[in-house]
């Protein structure tokens, strides 16, 4: 393995964060999921191609991919799965101007943690649940100009809105791998070190390698 990061995802209870971890890990997608309490972990494995030296060359990489509560009573212990963090995956719903709202409170307590890791991590934000709006405009409650505003104001990486429900795993794997690649380009090599962490309410998945990111 070339390099490994830890990433987390980060954002209100009801910001859909459950539904893509358990739709990248498992592929499966449940209407009616609860909501994680504490920490769940799942390793994502991809090969990218990065520019080395005016070369094209592979580098297999490892995303260790942590769930982690929303809800504000478990916010103080949840924050401690922060530190070390690489990458930081910011979600709200497009159908809650709450959650979108909460993105400030969220982004403050990450950047607290990792303010130590002096800027060699990466927060990318995408906005979930794009199957409820994609027939009905009208029950949008965040447009993607005010996404984008929000990334370009808070220097964070904007990557779009989807839906575990309909957004295939596969297309989930090209986002992470993406992920991966934008890590590779920021930090480089890199090993993660104390995250052997007990999982609450799935086991750790190693997925299939996944070419992706030229």
């Amino acid at each position: 393995m070339d390099a490994e990061y830890k990433m987390i995802l980060v954002g209100d209870s009801n910001a859909g964060k459950t539904s893509l971890f358990r739709k990248i890990s498992k592929n499966v997608f449940n209407e009616k999921m609860v909501s994680t309490i504490g920490i769940d972990k799942t390793t994502l494995e991809y090969e990218i191609n990065i520019k080395e030296n005016e070369k094209e060359v592979k580098k297999n990489i490892q995303i260790l991919l942590f769930d982690t509560a929303g809800q504000e009573r478990y916010l103080s212990s949840t924050k401690s799965y922060y530190k070390r963090a690489n990458g930081v995956i910011l979600l709200y719903s497009i159908i809650d101007k709450s959650s979108f709202d909460n993105l400030t409170k969220w982004l403050n307590e990450v950047n607290k943690v990792l303010d130590n890791k002096k800027g060699k991590y990466l927060i990318f934000l995408i906005g979930t649940k794009y199957d409820i709006v994609k027939d009905n405009e009208d029950l949008r409650q965040v447009t993607v100009n005010e996404a984008s505003d929000f990334c370009d104001e808070n220097n964070l990486l904007w990557y779009g809105e989807y839906s575990s429900k309909d957004t295939s795993q596969e297309t989930f794997n090209h986002l992470f791998a993406e992920f991966g690649k934008k890590l590779y380009e920021k930090i480089g090599f890199n090993r993660i070190v104390g995250d052997n962490v007990s999982v609450l309410s799935s086991k750790k998945t190693k997925k299939k390698k996944h070419r992706c990111c030229k």
